[in-house]
């Protein structure tokens, strides 16, 4: 058995829980608390399909939600990939199709733009908008 990174913070999670494990923007988590929120992801990513080796792209700014899915993805082995949020259209559809991503997870502030691509990178089946309101799934996608 091979350990990876979300592997050995879980690990770091069970031995100091409520230790502070990230500040961003004012934002505090604990370990305990980053690992539920990476749990969820994982969970939802998995209930939708998504396994080892498939490609997740993470089309968000940094922020303790992206530090989540992240985690997220390599608890059930999925693939992240990075997405720059500045890309513009035509950089955006380059990356999800050349990164086979088979699911998304975006800032709702980014949804936009994101709904305009779409159609052009059919290998997205599945996108999770990550924001003040809440984890929630994009109607329309398979």
């Amino acid at each position: 058995m091979s350990l990876n990174l979300a592997d050995l913070y879980e690990g770091i999670s069970d031995l100091i829980p409520d230790r502070t494990a990230l500040v961003c923007d004012g934002r505090r988590r604990t370990y305990v608390e980053l690992d539920e929120g990476s749990n969820r992801i994982a969970r939802h990513l998995a209930s939708v399909g998504v396994g080892p080796g498939d490609h997740v792209a993470l089309h968000m700014r940094n922020s303790i939600e992206f530090v989540e899915s992240l985690l997220g993805c390599l608890k059930i082995r999925a693939v992240p990939i990075n997405v720059n949020y500045r890309y513009v259209d035509a950089e955006l559809t380059y990356l999800y199709n050349d990164s086979q991503s088979v699911a998304l997870i975006v800032d709702e502030e980014f949804v936009s733009v994101v709904e305009t691509v779409l159609p052009a990178a059919p290998g997205i089946k599945h996108v999770v908008v990550v924001g003040e309101s809440a984890v929630r799934d994009i109607e329309g996608v398979d």
